[in-house]
Order: structure tokens, then C-alpha cells, then sequence
């Protein structure tokens, strides 16, 4: 092509020299326009969209290149050189115009078809942010890829998150729970690689601890040639009805020092709650129960406290005293002996709900007002009130001595109501059907009971009822079907005359528990 360029100059300095000017112009005109014309296209293999379009043709000084791609202006070239474009993926008519030294125009046009390799070798990094157990920190690497997508899988119809390698994209999830977490390598075109992890948001174990959530991981070890597991609750009872509790077994062949322990996420704070209330099951009465909370790293550093089981075959509450512990060093692990000092007898023994206390009793379902150690503290809104006071109609039904009186006082709203929090979330594993005794003034008031998270409120249930008797106590029972699906419900709400304006009418309630 060069040559050819050379020899055209040539023949013009040529033409020029031996000619006069009036017949110049004869001799250019006489020159043919430019032919044999092409294009030839070099794509980048590196997924950039980039091509070098070099112009070729015969008897042409100057090109002129449309890129075909809506861009506002082409490229002029010389011969033998080429121009670098970026396009997206996609079918393209660049054209090409050829100019000769006379001014004659050749046109031209070629199909361009770009396409973009898959990315590959994709690798995905996925890790807790630290100090944040509900939060992700994503990265990704890959060759040939143009960009990243993330998909976190907590919401529907999510839209992606982009990012590009070498950045780590962060996640804050609102609950715990498992979820798909999607990558995707982008290649500028069609061509993608992606990888799915499902990774589980777990909070770190810390006190109460219950053993019902699917998602906390909780390791229970045990030494001395013991053993301790998670299993189904052998023994449900109006103390323990929850569906899951630690067990502990004791075989002839273990240490007379044999125990387990967990592991918390953060060291326990001693300093209000000093206290650690434990339900425990035991064959035998008698039998020596030691709670020891131990620092980290040293097992030399420890507090502990011993109890004793009261009954045999049913579950109780034991309560273990640390108000006297030095408080200077940390103490994150929880171990537990049974029967301490004793050969093990072949027996299993069990505990649940590892729960700080002030001492006092907790509340929590089912809920009859009569324990003379626990505070129950009604909070009213919308003009209602409630308070715990002596039975003023001991008969029929409900011959307690304690119930709860509520009264909406005059004009309040129609939506007034009183609640009172549980210690723990109440367990609804069992059933989902709710009791309440009440005593009203009039038939036909509508008695409205909901359970909800008090830290999110959107999580909640209600279902009204129906009084069909006054001035005598009657049970109503409630469906809530469904309510275990919500997590941490520990608010109990009731509505007197829900509906209705207060009018100084006072109603009385008693006995809220789980089915039967």
C-alpha cells in the first residue's frame, strides 16, 4: 500500500513538471477514483469493546470513517494508519469514504460484529464486618470482567449493587436469618459468570440463651467423659414448654468433675444483673447443681455457685448468686456441673433459659398475678390504665386471689389499651392458642388481645373477641395462627372495649396463658 502511495506521488510531481498549467487539469481528471476498497477490523480480546479499523484501498490520499454506532463524528485517516473505537456489544455498518487526489469519492461499507467473552476465574470473597454480626462485607476478583453485580437476596425484586474489583461493597440486614447473596462478573455485553453463597446472620451467643433460634450456633462442650448436646425439651411442662434444651449426660464411665460449658460472644456484665436464673431437670432431688462462669483465656479465673434440685422428673427454677463476684476480670464462659463430685450414674439431666435476673421472678407466660416476687408493670396509652389488685369477684370461672383491673377513662381513644412485657420471647412452638379469663360490665364488648416485637413493631398479631356474659367471668380464647413466624414476641397488648370511646368502665383479666 505504501508503494502504491509513493508511486501515485511519483506520477503527480511527474505530471506537475512536464506539463503546463492548462493541461493539468485534463491530466487529473483522467485519474481514477479510488478502488479495491476495505476495512479491517482488530477486536481487543479483553472485553473493553475497543477496535482498531484500519482503512485500505487503491489510489486514495485520504479516508474518511462513520463508525455506525449513533457517534456524532467519525475519523479521518491517512493511508496505511488506523483509528481505535470503543463500542458495546452489538452488529455495527461502519462506513468508509476514500478520497483521490482529484477530489474523486469512493464509498464503502463493512459489517462489524462485536462480541464480549464471559468473564472467568471468578472468585468471591464473603466476611462478617467486624463488630457487626448482622453485617457482610463482599468483594470479588475475575479476569475478563468489566464490572460486578451483587444481589444480597433480603429484598424482593432487588435491584443489584455494582461494584468493581478492588472495591468491598458492605451490607446491614435487619434481621437475622439465611440468605442468597449473588455475584455477578459483567463482561460490557451479554456474557456473564456469577456464584450463589447462602450464608446465615447469626447474632453471638449471649445471655438468655434458650437454644430456639435456628440460626445461633450453640456449641455446647463437654469434658470429663461427659456428654451435652442441643435436643427436643423430653418433658414440657407449665415451668418449660419450650421445644429445644440443653442436655447433659452423665455415664458411669465419666469424671466425678465432668461438665460442659458455651461460649458467649461477649463477656457477661455483672455489674446490675448478678444473678443467672437457670430452669433445670433432674431424676433425683438433691442433686447438686454448680453454675461457674470463667474468664476466656484463663480457667483459673472464675466464679461460682451452687444449688440444689428440689424434685425429681419435672422441670424448676434454680438461681445462682454472683452478687458478691470480683468484677475486675472478665468472665465469658458459662459451664455447668450436675451431681459435682459424685461418679456419674448413667443418667441425663437437662437445662434451659440461661437468663440474667435481679433475683426476682420472671414474667413470662403463663401469666396469673399471683407470685409475690415479681413486679407486674402495666403501661396504659390512649387514655387506658391497668394495675394488679385483689380478686372483686372471686367465683364462677375464676376464684384467683389476684387479677388485673383496666379502666379507659372518660373520653379516651377508642384504641386505648395497656401492655406488659415478658423476660423472654414467649415460646409459641407448642401452640398458638391463647386463653384469657375476663370479667366485663356488659356483653358484647369487643376484647381485642395482640402479641408484638417491641423492638419492631410491625412485627405483631392481633385477633379480637367477643364478651358474652357481664358482670361474671368467662374465657375467650384466641387463634393466633401464625404468630411464630415473627421473632422476639415478648409484648402483651389488651384492648378493653376496643372501638369505643372510654366511658370510666373497668374490666379485669387474669390468667393469659398458651392453649390448655
Amino acid at each position: 500500500m505504501k508503494l502504491s502511495k509513493y508511486l501515485f506521488l511519483l506520477l503527480s510531481v511527474f505530471i506537475f513538471a512536464a506539463c503546463e498549467d492548462e493541461d493539468l487539469l485534463p491530466a487529473l481528471e483522467n485519474i481514477e477514483a479510488p478502488t479495491d476498497l476495505s476495512l479491517a477490523f482488530t477486536v481487543a480480546g479483553d472485553n473493553s469493546g475497543t477496535v482498531a479499523i484500519q482503512p485500505n484501498g487503491r489510489g486514495a490520499t485520504a479516508y474518511s470513517i462513520g463508525f455506525g454506532d449513533g457517534s456524532a463524528e467519525g475519523a479521518e485517516v491517512a493511508p496505511g494508519e488506523s483509528v481505535d473505537h470503543v463500542y458495546a456489544q452489538g452488529a455495527y455498518t461502519v462506513s468508509l469514504e476514500a478520497r483521490g487526489i482529484n477530489g474523486k469519492i469512493t464509498t464503502y461499507s463493512q459489517e462489524l460484529t462485536v462480541d464480549f467473552a464471559a468473564p472467568e476465574n471468578l472468585v468471591v470473597t464473603i466476611v462478617g464486618t467486624t463488630g457487626n454480626p448482622l453485617s457482610i462485607d463482599v468483594s470479588a476478583t475475575a479476569d475478563l470482567e468489566t464490572g460486578f453485580e451483587v444481589y444480597f437476596g433480603d429484598v424482593t425484586d432487588e435491584m443489584p449493587t455494582s461494584f468493581q474489583e478492588g472495591d468491598v461493597v458492605q451490607h446491614l440486614y435487619e434481621d437475622v436469618g439465611d440468605y442468597d447473596v449473588r455475584v455477578v462478573a459483567v463482561s460490557g455485553g451479554n456474557a456473564t459468570i456469577e456464584e450463589t453463597s447462602t450464608i446465615t446472620i447469626a447474632n453471638p451467643l449471649l445471655l438468655p440463651v434458650d437454644f430456639e433460634s435456628p440460626f445461633q450456633n450453640y456449641e455446647i462442650i463437654a469434658f470429663g467423659n461427659a456428654g451435652a448436646g442441643v435436643v427436643a425439651n423430653p418433658a414440657t411442662d407449665e415451668v418449660n414448654n419450650s421445644a429445644n434444651v440443653g442436655e447433659f449426660s452423665k455415664p458411669s464411665t465419666s469424671e466425678v468433675w465432668a461438665g460442659a460449658f458455651l461460649t458467649l460472644g461477649q463477656p457477661i456484665d455483672l455489674s446490675v444483673l448478678n444473678k443467672v436464673r437457670v430452669k433445670v431437670w433432674s431424676p433425683r432431688a438433691g442433686v447438686p447443681v454448680t453454675l461457674k462462669i470463667e474468664n476466656l483465656t484463663d480457667q483459673a479465673v472464675f466464679i461460682e455457685n451452687v444449688q440444689s434440685t428440689t424434685s425429681a422428673n419435672g422441670w424448676e427454677e434454680l438461681t445462682f448468686d454472683f452478687s458478691n463476684a470480683d468484677l475486675s476480670p472478665t468472665y465469658q464462659k458459662v459451664v455447668i456441673f450436675f451431681d459435682f463430685g459424685n461418679a456419674g450414674q448413667d443418667e441425663s439431666f437437662y437445662f434451659d433459659d440461661l437468663e440474667q435476673t435481679d433475683g426476682n421472678a420472671a414474667i413470662q407466660l403463663p401469666l396469673n398475678f399471683e407470685a409475690s416476687d415479681i413486679v407486674y408493670t402495666f403501661q396504659g396509652f390512649g387514655g387506658a390504665g391497668a394495675e394488679v389488685i385483689d380478686n372483686p369477684d372471686a367465683s364462677g370461672l375464676n376464684t384467683s386471689a389476684k387479677v388485673v383491673s383496666s379502666t379507659k377513662e372518660f373520653g379516651s381513644e377508642t384504641w386505648g389499651g395497656v401492655f406488659i412485657d415478658t423476660a423472654q420471647p414467649i415460646d409459641f412452638s407448642g401452640s398458638q392458642e391463647i386463653k384469657l379469663k375476663i370479667w366485663s360490665p356488659q356483653a358484647g364488648a369487643s376484647i381485642l388481645l395482640k402479641f408484638e416485637n417491641p423492638d419492631n413493631p410491625d412485627d405483631n398479631l392481633e385477633v379480637p373477641a367477643i364478651t358474652t356474659v357481664a358482670n361474671q367471668w368467662e374465657e375467650l380464647t384466641y387463634d393466633f395462627s401464625g404468630i411464630e413466624n415473627f421473632t422476639n414476641i415478648s409484648r402483651v397488648v389488651i384492648f378493653c372495649d376496643f372501638g369505643n370511646a372510654g366511658d370510666e368502665s373497668t374490666y379485669y383479666f387474669d390468667d393469659i396463658r398458651i392453649g390448655n
